[in-house]
């Protein structure tokens, strides 16, 4: 039976791109020819300067809807804008330079309808620049509620999808520059929680504007800011949670970062 028989809802993946000419095109590939075909593509450019816009707008699709921000405004803006633009019953967010295994929609929309789950994420693996594997994989706990969440991001921003209907008006503030797929993760989880489907359906491309281990010195100023702009948090209790949620970020990298051998 095909999955379109299966299933009816329609799936809003929502694409923020800045200057990802190199990798955008194997991006847009992967979801075109995922198995399951009832999806909206809405991507989100902000300003770039390469031909980023130029390629997304040749190709030859209905369901791809391009929207380009006036001015520089950042990935929060962004991911705001296009789940605002959304017609889809699930939303899901697949970066510009990331990609999708072929069944990934069609094993997540199983998964959440066959259990019942309003917002679930998938394992992910790590490739580089020239898509060789870093034999990597990433896995989280079976279930992730408000309380994980608030702790550390569990989770990859490639794997994530939620039900639309469980919060119709999901955003976070523009002014959340970094880290801002975690917050929209803590606003989510305060409806539901996040069931994790044990499978690789993603692929992280881990580039040289990844997180270095330089700028992973900076993770706390980044939550920091992060909790103080979400939750109006003083800056004692921001310190606080910041501190925490480094700590934590540690933890979830000997738990669930694992090395593979292929």
């Amino acid at each position: 039976m095909k999955n379109e028989e299966r299933f009816s809802e329609r799936v809003s993946i929502i694409v923020p791109t800045y200057n990802c000419e190199n990798f955008v095109k194997k991006t847009i590939d992967s979801i075109l020819k995922q198995t399951y075909q009832n999806f909206e593509i809405i991507v989100i450019d902000d300003c770039s300067t390469d031909g980023t816009v130029e390629y997304i707008k040749s190709i030859k699709d209905d369901r791809i809807v391009v929207l380009i921000n006036e001015k520089r405004s950042g990935a929060a803006f962004s991911r705001n804008r296009g789940i605002a633009a959304a017609s889809g019953d699930y939303i899901a967010f697949l970066d510009g330079d990331d990609i999708w295994h072929k069944t990934k929609l069609e094993d997540q929309l199983s998964f959440m309808k066959t259990n019942d789950y309003l917002f679930s994420c998938t394992d992910y693996d790590v490739i580089d620049e020239n898509d060789f594997s870093q034999h990597v994989v990433v896995s989280g706990p079976k279930v992730a509620n408000h309380r994980m969440f608030l702790k550390t991001d569990y989770v990859g921003c490639l794997t994530i999808m939620y039900k639309r209907s469980v919060y119709p008006d999901l955003a976070i503030p523009n002014a959340i520059y970094k880290r801002n797929d975690y917050a929209l993760w803590i606003k989510l989880s305060e409806k539901t929680k996040c069931y994790r489907l044990k499978k690789v359906l993603a692929s992280y491309r881990k580039t040289s504007n990844s997180l270095s281990s330089g700028k992973k010195r900076s993770l706390v100023k980044y939550h920091k800011e992060m909790f103080q702009k979400l939750y109006n948090f003083g800056k004692i209790k921001s310190t606080y949670y910041a501190l925490r949620n480094v700590m934590y970020y540690f933890y979830r990298r000997i738990r669930y970062v694992k090395k593979i051998n292929k």
